[in-house]
Formats: structure tokens, sequence, C-alpha cells
């Protein structure tokens, strides 16, 4: 009796191991908070052009987030080059 209960377990727990797996990686860079496609602004650019792709791919977190940072770049990249002159200039 135990034993077949075990076997009603051990697929139903693989699958959910796969399940968490796939909703992590997000193709093609995903998993990513806005901040670090700031910090990788090439990735950043192939992750807007992969979800501009697809009609259906606006919805996934990493495609919000790519879209928000390419939003954000141009403000992000002046602060930083205004922090690199001040720098040199000190």
């Amino acid at each position: 009796m135990r034993i077949s209960k075990l076997f009603l377990l051990i697929p139903s727990l693989f699958g959910m191991a796969l399940a968490g797996c796939s909703a992590v990686s997000q193709e093609p860079q995903g998993g990513h908070d806005v901040s670090w496609y700031l910090h990788h602004q090439k990735k950043m650019s192939q992750e807007v052009d992969w979800c501009k792709n697809s009609a259906g791919r606006d919805n996934l977190e990493s495609c919000k987030n790519a879209e928000k940072a390419s939003d954000n770049a141009l403000s992000y990249n002046a602060q930083k080059t205004l922090h690199s002159v001040g720098k040199a200039l000190s």
C-alpha cells in the first residue's frame, strides 16, 4: 500500500519541479529585473527585439522589465556620464 502511494506521488513532484524550472528562464535572457537590463544594455536591446517579435510575449515579466529599462536608459546613461565627469573633475 505504501509503495502504490509513492508511485502516485513521484510523477506529480517531478511535474512540479519541471514547471518551476520553465518559469524562471523566459527566453532569450529571462528572469532579470529592470536594474539588470540597465546595466546590460546590449542584452536589453536583444530582449526588447525578441519581445516585439511576437505579440504574445509582451505579457512576459522579462519583456516588461526590458521595456521599462529601455524607457529609462537615456536618463540612466546621462546620470552615469555626469557622475563620471564629476569624478574626473574632482
